[in-house]
């Protein structure tokens, strides 16, 4: 808290910043000023919270100098000084709302509870502003979701823009910033988009609308579209990774929802090319019949018969979403997610390799962190090569092996899988089970069991959101304390310990 001191009498002035230890009451700065002119010039430049001044001052009295600093630092909080008990005085600063009167020569007592007052009178003023502050902020984000969602009544609408002061007869415009699909700080960086709207003269709204986006909606009675739209590109400048996509211009409020429907269109073009970061909704020349069925099926029966093409027949059909069919992209996302699950589902020994995924259903999380169809392609592709790797062994083992080993990847978290339940399941005895397997891999169906679940174990300690407790169940250990015991067999570390090492 900043406070400035205007007295003619550079005695009484000192005086007065020995005799009170300001810091406790979260006062960290005091400036002086010797007259009402240059105490005018240092608010001004300082914007005290509260000031302390003498009536009687030379260039400009203590009351003038309150009046113009009423036009300066209309929140500042007043304390007078004066040996003049004067009627008029007196008059004068209840006129002007000063927090309290002092007279001279100052009593500390006096002046120590007349800053206490003035110090609650501040902190008031700013508790009151921050809620302001923040049902304004809740009035304008739920007035943005209103007209973006486009369901909600003409009365609740019209009723809702009035609290939040928003025009309601006038064109409208929605634009989208997205931060790359990088969720986190979406709040932080609405207040601040919010801000450079205002200072630009527009009264936009806005709201987190999605994965790292925000979807804005502005009034076009003050700006034309053509000065949002070089706001827009002014914004980027600033911020390196923000990307913007702007809908169609509307003229009724209730027509806002298709204009965000359009620039989440734009949007789409972010994921085609990578190096764009400004688009503007045009209508497409020919509408996208988007992903058909049949690419799936087309994928699906490759994978079973001929897994060496897959690389190649991905490459391919990137290659065409981005030359020319160019469909949303949550159908490339839907069909990019049906392939790796159908590829984890055949190997389900792909998961204590791949990066990110844990369980099935990670796969959904992990590719919707990908903003763009090269990083998307690359991390399928990933997959695809696992996979591929995975099929390679059936050259090396028997369909027997294969039968077990895919055996133990779909049932690794039952901890009462043994030999027995596998050789029901193939038909076989255990033993003669048993020695086939150990003839083509060098080591027991047990033996095989115990070493997947350490190395999926492993893989699950490197994410720190799982708990040794979880990890123990998904791996198919009986108890957290014998996962211990057999991990620190095997590797001669705790699990705890061994995830210490990994990520220190």
């Amino acid at each position: 808290m900043r406070m400035l001191i205007a007295d003619d009498d550079d005695y009484t002035r000192e005086g007065l910043m020995d005799a009170v230890e300001w810091s406790q009451y979260g006062i960290e700065e005091i400036i002086e000023a010797r007259d009402g002119a240059q105490a005018l010039r240092l608010a001004a430049q300082h914007k005290p919270e509260i000031v302390l001044t003498d009536i009687r001052m030379p260039k400009l009295n203590g009351i003038a100098f309150a009046e113009k600093l009423g036009e300066q630092c209309p929140d500042c909080k007043l304390l007078f000084m004066s040996g003049y008990l004067d009627v008029e005085y007196l008059k004068s600063a209840i006129r002007l709302a000063a927090v309290d009167y002092i007279e001279k020569p100052v009593k500390i007592p006096d002046l120590k509870e007349a800053i206490a007052k003035t110090v609650e009178s501040v902190q008031k003023s700013r508790r009151l502003t921050d809620e302001l502050s923040i049902k304004k902020n809740l009035q304008q984000q739920k007035l943005a979701q209103l007209l973006i969602e486009g369901t909600a009544g003409r009365e609740a609408v019209q009723k809702q823009c009035e609290e939040a002061g928003f025009p309601v007869n006038a064109g409208y415009v929605c634009v989208i910033v997205s931060s790359g699909g990088q969720a986190g700080g979406e709040p932080e960086l609405l207040e601040e988009l919010h801000a450079f709207w205002h200072r630009q003269g527009v009264q936009a709204v806005g709201n987190v609308t999605g994965r790292g986006e925000l979807g804005f909606v502005l009034p076009l009675n003050r700006v034309k579209l053509e000065r949002v739209h070089a706001l827009a590109k002014q914004l980027l400048v600033s911020h390196n990774s923000l990307r913007i996509a702007t809908g169609s211009k509307v003229l009724d409020m209730f027509e806002v929802s298709q204009s965000y429907v359009d620039a989440h269109t734009a949007l789409n073009c972010f994921f085609y090319e990578p190096e764009s970061r400004f688009s503007l909704y045009s209508e497409p020349a020919v509408i996208s019949a988007g992903i058909s069925p049949q690419l799936f099926v087309d994928f699906y029966m490759l994978m079973k018969s001929q897994p060496r093409e897959l690389t190649g027949w991905i490459e391919a059909l990137c290659d065409r979403l981005m030359s020319e069919d160019r469909p949303p992209r949550e159908q490339v996302y839907s069909l990019f997610s049906s392939m790796g699950k159908a590829m984890l589902q055949e190997k389900g020994a792909l998961l204590a390799g791949l990066d990110g995924i844990y369980e099935m259903k990670d796969i959904d999380t992990r590719l919707s962190a990908f903003y763009t169809l090269i990083e998307l392609k690359e991390y399928i592709l990933t997959i695809c090569s696992s996979y591929c790797a995975e099929k390679a062994k059936e050259a090396e083992y028997s369909h027997t092996v294969i039968s077990v080993m895919d055996y133990v990847a779909a049932h690794v978290s039952k901890a009462e899988l043994d030999l027995p339940e596998i050789g029901q399941h193939m038909f076989m005895s255990s033993a003669h089970l048993n020695v086939l397997f150990k003839q083509e891999t060098g080591m027991t169906i047990t033996q095989y069991i115990r070493d997947y679940r350490i190395e999926l174990a492993k893989k699950l300690i490197m994410n720190e959101h799982y708990k040794m407790n979880a990890i123990s169940e998904l791996c198919g250990f009986a108890s957290p304390s014998y996962f211990a015991k057999v991990f620190r067999l095997c590797t001669s570390v705790t699990p705890v310990e061994y995830r210490k090492l990994k990520l220190r």
